[in-house]
Protein backbone atom coordinates (compact mmCIF):
# COMPACT_ATOMS: atom_id res chain seq x y z
CA UNK A 1 0.00 0.00 0.00
CA UNK A 2 3.16 2.29 -0.44
CA UNK A 3 3.17 5.73 -2.25
CA UNK A 4 5.50 5.37 -4.92
CA UNK A 5 7.79 8.45 -4.70
CA UNK A 6 7.30 11.42 -7.57
CA UNK A 7 10.24 11.06 -9.75
CA UNK A 8 11.61 14.07 -10.88
CA UNK A 9 10.96 14.51 -14.78
CA UNK A 10 14.24 16.25 -15.60
CA UNK A 11 16.38 13.36 -14.65
CA UNK A 12 18.74 14.06 -17.93
CA UNK A 13 17.07 11.23 -19.71
CA UNK A 14 13.59 11.82 -21.14
CA UNK A 15 10.65 9.82 -19.70
CA UNK A 16 8.37 8.15 -22.52
CA UNK A 17 4.73 8.84 -21.74
CA UNK A 18 3.78 5.25 -20.58
CA UNK A 19 6.93 5.81 -18.04
CA UNK A 20 5.15 9.08 -16.87
CA UNK A 21 1.64 7.34 -16.57
CA UNK A 22 2.94 4.68 -14.67
CA UNK A 23 4.36 6.95 -12.26
CA UNK A 24 0.69 8.94 -12.14
CA UNK A 25 -1.07 5.60 -12.10
CA UNK A 26 0.80 4.78 -9.24
CA UNK A 27 0.90 7.36 -7.37
CA UNK A 28 -3.17 7.87 -7.87
CA UNK A 29 -3.51 4.37 -7.03
CA UNK A 30 -1.82 5.02 -3.31
CA UNK A 31 -3.69 8.00 -2.93
CA UNK A 32 -7.05 5.84 -3.58
CA UNK A 33 -5.78 3.14 -1.13
CA UNK A 34 -5.55 5.41 1.89
CA UNK A 35 -8.47 7.34 1.41
CA UNK A 36 -10.73 4.20 1.12
CA UNK A 37 -8.46 3.31 4.77
CA UNK A 38 -9.42 6.31 6.09
CA UNK A 39 -12.90 6.55 4.98
CA UNK A 40 -13.17 3.20 6.71
CA UNK A 41 -11.51 4.36 10.22
CA UNK A 42 -13.68 7.33 10.30
CA UNK A 43 -16.83 4.87 9.59
CA UNK A 44 -15.48 2.36 12.58
CA UNK A 45 -15.42 5.66 15.20
CA UNK A 46 -19.02 7.03 13.83
CA UNK A 47 -21.13 4.29 12.69
CA UNK A 48 -23.99 2.90 14.55
CA UNK A 49 -24.09 -0.25 13.12
CA UNK A 50 -21.07 -2.50 12.48
CA UNK A 51 -22.85 -3.85 9.18
CA UNK A 52 -22.52 -0.39 7.74
CA UNK A 53 -18.74 -0.30 8.17
CA UNK A 54 -18.44 -3.78 6.99
CA UNK A 55 -20.63 -2.63 3.80
CA UNK A 56 -18.36 0.94 3.34
CA UNK A 57 -15.06 -1.45 3.84
CA UNK A 58 -16.46 -3.91 0.59
CA UNK A 59 -17.79 -1.10 -1.36
CA UNK A 60 -14.54 0.65 -1.02
CA UNK A 61 -11.37 -1.83 -1.18
CA UNK A 62 -13.02 -4.30 -3.59
CA UNK A 63 -12.94 -2.14 -6.86
CA UNK A 64 -9.27 -0.71 -5.57
CA UNK A 65 -8.32 -4.63 -5.52
CA UNK A 66 -9.82 -5.52 -8.32
CA UNK A 67 -12.18 -8.12 -7.04
CA UNK A 68 -15.56 -9.18 -8.69
CA UNK A 69 -17.26 -10.78 -5.59
CA UNK A 70 -16.49 -9.85 -1.39
CA UNK A 71 -18.09 -11.27 1.32
CA UNK A 72 -17.94 -10.92 5.48
CA UNK A 73 -18.98 -13.79 7.20
CA UNK A 74 -19.17 -13.34 11.09
CA UNK A 75 -18.96 -15.98 13.93
CA UNK A 76 -22.23 -17.53 14.84
CA UNK A 77 -21.53 -19.66 18.23
CA UNK A 78 -18.20 -21.68 17.63
CA UNK A 79 -18.89 -23.85 14.48
CA UNK A 80 -20.92 -21.14 11.90
CA UNK A 81 -20.27 -17.92 10.66
CA UNK A 82 -23.45 -15.98 8.57
CA UNK A 83 -23.03 -13.28 6.53
CA UNK A 84 -22.21 -10.38 7.24
CA UNK A 85 -21.87 -8.15 4.01
CA UNK A 86 -21.74 -8.19 0.81
CA UNK A 87 -20.37 -6.84 -2.55
CA UNK A 88 -22.11 -7.30 -6.00
CA UNK A 89 -23.43 -10.37 -5.02
CA UNK A 90 -25.60 -11.54 -8.24
CA UNK A 91 -29.16 -10.24 -7.60
CA UNK A 92 -30.84 -13.86 -8.43
CA UNK A 93 -29.51 -14.75 -5.37
CA UNK A 94 -30.16 -12.00 -2.99
CA UNK A 95 -32.81 -13.33 -1.49
CA UNK A 96 -30.72 -16.47 -0.21
CA UNK A 97 -28.14 -14.04 1.61
CA UNK A 98 -29.70 -14.35 4.79
CA UNK A 99 -29.63 -17.85 4.82
CA UNK A 100 -25.78 -18.16 4.01
CA UNK A 101 -23.46 -20.32 6.53
CA UNK A 102 -19.81 -20.95 6.47
CA UNK A 103 -18.63 -23.90 8.78
CA UNK A 104 -16.12 -23.07 10.79
CA UNK A 105 -13.05 -25.38 9.27
CA UNK A 106 -14.57 -25.75 5.84
CA UNK A 107 -13.84 -24.31 2.40
CA UNK A 108 -11.26 -21.50 2.14
CA UNK A 109 -13.00 -18.80 4.76
CA UNK A 110 -13.74 -21.31 7.21
CA UNK A 111 -9.98 -22.66 7.45
CA UNK A 112 -9.06 -19.01 7.71
CA UNK A 113 -11.01 -18.47 10.35
CA UNK A 114 -10.23 -21.89 12.05
CA UNK A 115 -6.27 -21.85 10.95
CA UNK A 116 -6.02 -18.02 12.06
CA UNK A 117 -4.61 -17.29 9.45
CA UNK A 118 -4.97 -16.02 5.33
CA UNK A 119 -5.93 -18.52 2.76
CA UNK A 120 -4.94 -17.31 -0.47
CA UNK A 121 -6.25 -20.03 -3.43
CA UNK A 122 -4.43 -18.65 -6.70
CA UNK A 123 -6.94 -21.06 -9.27
CA UNK A 124 -9.98 -22.59 -8.15
CA UNK A 125 -9.58 -24.75 -11.08
CA UNK A 126 -6.62 -25.83 -10.87
CA UNK A 127 -6.89 -27.02 -6.83
CA UNK A 128 -7.94 -30.44 -6.83
CA UNK A 129 -9.19 -29.88 -2.83
CA UNK A 130 -11.76 -27.46 -4.34
CA UNK A 131 -12.84 -29.61 -6.78
CA UNK A 132 -16.42 -29.38 -5.01
CA UNK A 133 -16.27 -25.13 -5.56
CA UNK A 134 -15.84 -25.32 -9.03
CA UNK A 135 -18.96 -25.19 -9.92
CA UNK A 136 -20.40 -22.24 -7.51
CA UNK A 137 -16.86 -20.41 -8.97
CA UNK A 138 -18.31 -21.24 -12.38
CA UNK A 139 -22.19 -19.73 -12.03
CA UNK A 140 -20.70 -17.23 -9.43
CA UNK A 141 -18.15 -15.97 -11.60
CA UNK A 142 -14.89 -16.18 -9.83
CA UNK A 143 -11.54 -18.06 -10.45
CA UNK A 144 -8.88 -16.93 -7.58
CA UNK A 145 -9.50 -16.23 -4.11
CA UNK A 146 -8.29 -14.91 -0.25
CA UNK A 147 -10.00 -15.28 2.89
CA UNK A 148 -8.60 -13.05 5.87
CA UNK A 149 -9.54 -13.57 9.56
CA UNK A 150 -10.92 -11.28 11.35
CA UNK A 151 -9.06 -11.30 14.23
CA UNK A 152 -7.87 -9.68 17.57
CA UNK A 153 -6.43 -10.04 20.83
CA UNK A 154 -9.74 -11.96 22.06
CA UNK A 155 -9.93 -14.37 19.24
CA UNK A 156 -11.46 -14.79 15.88
CA UNK A 157 -14.64 -12.90 15.05
CA UNK A 158 -15.13 -14.48 11.33
CA UNK A 159 -13.68 -13.43 7.78
CA UNK A 160 -13.45 -11.31 5.15
CA UNK A 161 -13.45 -12.58 1.55
CA UNK A 162 -12.57 -11.29 -1.78
CA UNK A 163 -13.00 -12.96 -5.29
CA UNK A 164 -11.63 -12.60 -8.29
CA UNK A 165 -12.61 -13.45 -11.84
CA UNK A 166 -8.95 -14.14 -12.81
CA UNK A 167 -6.58 -16.62 -11.67
CA UNK A 168 -3.28 -15.59 -10.00
CA UNK A 169 -5.50 -11.65 -9.61
CA UNK A 170 -3.99 -10.92 -5.90
CA UNK A 171 -0.63 -8.63 -6.15
CA UNK A 172 1.36 -7.99 -3.25
CA UNK A 173 0.11 -4.16 -2.93
CA UNK A 174 -3.15 -6.02 -2.77
CA UNK A 175 -2.63 -8.41 -0.08
CA UNK A 176 -1.07 -5.45 2.03
CA UNK A 177 -4.20 -3.51 2.03
CA UNK A 178 -6.46 -6.54 2.35
CA UNK A 179 -4.43 -7.19 6.03
CA UNK A 180 -5.15 -3.62 6.61
CA UNK A 181 -8.45 -3.62 5.92
CA UNK A 182 -9.21 -7.42 7.65
CA UNK A 183 -8.00 -5.54 10.99
CA UNK A 184 -10.27 -2.78 10.55
CA UNK A 185 -12.78 -4.86 10.12
CA UNK A 186 -12.05 -7.12 13.24
CA UNK A 187 -11.49 -4.00 15.27
CA UNK A 188 -15.04 -3.17 14.32
CA UNK A 189 -16.42 -6.53 15.26
CA UNK A 190 -14.70 -6.43 18.76
CA UNK A 191 -16.38 -3.11 19.54
CA UNK A 192 -19.54 -4.68 18.47
CA UNK A 193 -18.95 -7.29 20.73
CA UNK A 194 -17.84 -5.31 23.57
CA UNK A 195 -20.90 -3.07 23.14
CA UNK A 196 -23.67 -6.19 22.99
CA UNK A 197 -21.69 -7.16 26.52
CA UNK A 198 -22.10 -4.15 27.84
CA UNK A 199 -25.84 -3.75 27.50
CA UNK A 200 -26.51 -6.90 28.52
CA UNK A 201 -24.41 -5.51 31.47
CA UNK A 202 -26.57 -2.87 32.02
Amino acid sequence: MSIPPLVPMATGVERTDRERSSVIDGVDAGLRELMAVREIARAFLTADHPGDVYRLALERVSPLVGAALACVYLMDGDEVMKLGAAYNWPERYSGFLGEMRVRVGFGPSGAAASRRQVIEVPDVFADAALEDWREVATELGFRSLVALPLQTTSGVHGTVTFYFAAAGAVTAEARGLLRVVADQMAATAEKARLIDELRETN
